[in-house]
């Protein structure tokens, strides 16, 4: 019985480090290869009160980050576009009311752009 549940939390593991390893891939191809913005527009959360949009380590949601989230209302800047899944990521910045950020990719669809940063070019 132990050593069916040694395998068992061993196997768990692996596939946690396989995830994080195919996350961190997918990470490195999207910031060489998506479209970028700079620092030219900010986007809010949309969505039903108690929608939750979850940060992700890389653009899939095999790579979503538990309990990381913004809700409605919530104001990020977007700074890279990817498309993955058949959807659109954004790699967005959130900072808080005390000044932290966090980063990380949300789907496009959980947004609406509410402005430009930076002046039209």
């Amino acid at each position: 019985m132990i050593k069916i549940l040694l395998l068992a939390i061993l196997s768990t593991l692996s596939f946690g480090a396989l995830a994080n390893s195919a996350c961190d891939k997918l990470d490195k191809i999207a910031d060489e290869n998506g479209t970028m913005y700079g620092t030219k527009y900010n986007f809010v959360v949309t969505g039903p009160k108690g929608f939750r949009s979850y940060f992700h380590s890389a653009p899939s949601s095999q790579c979503k980050i538990k309990d990381l989230f913004i809700i409605t209302g919530d104001s990020v800047i977007g700074y890279q576009e990817f498309k993955n899944e058949n959807q659109t990521w954004l790699y967005v910045m959130y900072i808080d009311k005390n000044g932290n950020d966090t980063s990380g990719w949300i789907k496009l669809k959980d947004l609406k752009i509410s402005g430009r940063l930076s002046p039209s070019q």
